[in-house]
């Protein structure tokens, strides 16, 4: 609903000053385009394009210089460990290596807001942790706001600030205030006090 996508029954989404609701569907598309990013959990990657070329598409589609887009992918690439993956076709990786490329393609426009579903779900734990430590340093260097929704508290405990949801009512929010292991610690109570069900998504 946040991305325009849906639109909600009473209320308004203002993101960067523009009014959804007030654009046409062609103007949603560039809006996203230009100021969001998105991961998704079935990754949404063109099979008829390499891992690079997923990756470039959004500076592509914005007709950025051959250097920049070679810079950031070189960037990201290594972070995300997907390097000597450049050329290969999407058909030739594996499912975790997938969830890099997309995440890769969300942060290679370097957009204002980047909503991630499950971002981390088909990462191990070493590579969740380059990835979201990724995300903070682009957050705090260049203001790109993040919004996830995971069950991982590890994931959870990388953000300033976690909302509970349980029954589809807001239940509880939690904001970090010391090191991210008293963060994660304060996650896993909240989770615990609200009855630690599947469904309560941070």
């Amino acid at each position: 609903m946040l991305t325009g996508v849906d639109t909600p029954d009473d209320g308004e989404i203002v993101i960067g000053g523009e009014t959804f609701s007030q654009l046409t569907e062609e103007e949603k598309a560039f809006f996203r385009r230009k100021h969001m990013g998105m991961i998704f959990q079935d990754f949404q990657l063109l099979e008829s394009l390499t891992v690079k070329e997923n990756i470039l598409l959004p500076l592509i589609l914005e007709r950025k210089e051959a250097d920049i887009q070679q810079e950031r992918f070189s960037r990201i690439a290594d972070v995300l460990g997907i390097e000597k993956l450049a050329d290969k076709g999407i058909t030739e990786i594996s499912g975790g290596q997938k969830q890099r490329v997309a995440i890769g393609r969300a942060l290679i426009n370097e957009p204002d807001i980047i909503f991630g579903d499950e971002p981390t779900g088909s990462l191990d734990r070493k590579t969740t942790g380059d990835v979201m430590r990724c995300m903070k340093q682009m957050n705090q260097r260049s203001g790109i706001s993040f919004l996830l929704v995971t069950h991982d508290a590890y994931t959870a405990s990388f953000c300033d600030r976690v909302l509970f949801l349980q029954d589809g009512n807001l239940a509880k929010e939690v904001k970090k205030e010391n090191t991210a292991d008293n963060f994660r610690e304060d996650i896993w109570k909240t989770l615990c006090g609200l009855g630690g069900g599947k469904d309560d998504l941070f």
